[in-house]
């Protein structure tokens, strides 16, 4: 099951930013503006993790990761997220006793990183590393993934189209953790596909990312309308983001 991440922040433009690439990260991400959205969230699901910008109009982040250590009692990892100085910051952080920072100056990237490192802390040691299979007709980008994928110690499988991959995925010894599954594919395509996945209580257990070389709106677009867990665009799918889907 991925990790679920909440993000505090009262800017939309932030918000979405932050949250497609927790997503296209593999992560799933929920966002809440203020105190009513943070109770209706806290409601609904438990979070491995939560970033609260430190400042917003009707509320402090550092109250909130106050009140929710204290008053919440919530067991997620806790981070103040801002754009003041990393000085200023860290002291607030350390105030409130946050699991940590995340400065907005240092870049999404960045942030990202944090994030996924954190929450990788998590997971106790000998756990094993996920089962990938990668769906794709382009016999290069196959081969790519699997190289760098397996060289992280996962265990990687492939298929060139979505019967394959269903052969692969019914069999239990061989269900994957996760699908990254590109769209545009000869036959059944790709979003088809994670339909059929997202469509079979058989296969809760499976996180779908969608690869393709799509521009953003449309790639979006289509991973809504899919059901994914995520996207990916193919133009970014050098090792280390793709190896960030994973950590």
């Amino acid at each position: 099951m991925a990790a679920r991440v909440l993000v505090i922040d009262d800017s939309p433009m932030m918000v979405q930013l932050i949250t497609e690439a927790l997503t296209g990260v593999g992560l799933i991400a929920d966002a809440a503006s203020d105190l009513a959205a943070l109770d209706q969230r806290l409601a609904a699901n438990t979070y491995d993790l939560v970033l609260v910008d430190v400042n917003m109009p009707e509320m402090y982040g550092d109250d909130v990761v106050e009140f929710l250590k204290v008053g919440r009692k919530l067991t997620a990892k806790l981070f103040l997220y801002s754009d003041i100085s990393e000085t200023e910051l860290a002291a607030k952080a350390k105030a409130v006793g946050a699991d940590g920072y995340i400065t907005k100056a240092a870049g999404l990237e960045l942030a990202v990183e944090t994030i996924r490192s954190a929450l990788s802390a998590n997971t106790p040691a000998g756990v094993r590393k996920r089962r990938v299979l990668v769906v794709d007709d382009s016999e290069a980008t196959t081969r790519l993934l699997e190289v760098e994928l397996a060289g992280q110690g996962h265990e990687v499988m492939t298929a060139n189209s979505a019967d394959a991959a269903t052969k692969i995925i019914l069999k239990k010894k061989t269900r994957p953790d996760l699908v990254l599954l590109d769209v545009h594919m000869p036959g059944v395509n790709g979003e088809d596909f994670c339909r059929f996945i997202k469509g079979n209580s058989l296969f809760a257990g499976i996180q779908v990312v969608l690869c393709s070389a799509e521009q953003e709106p449309e790639l979006q677009r289509i991973t809504q309308a899919a059901g994914a867990d995520g996207y990916v665009r193919k133009d970014s799918l050098i090792a280390k983001e793709i190896l960030d889907l994973l950590t």
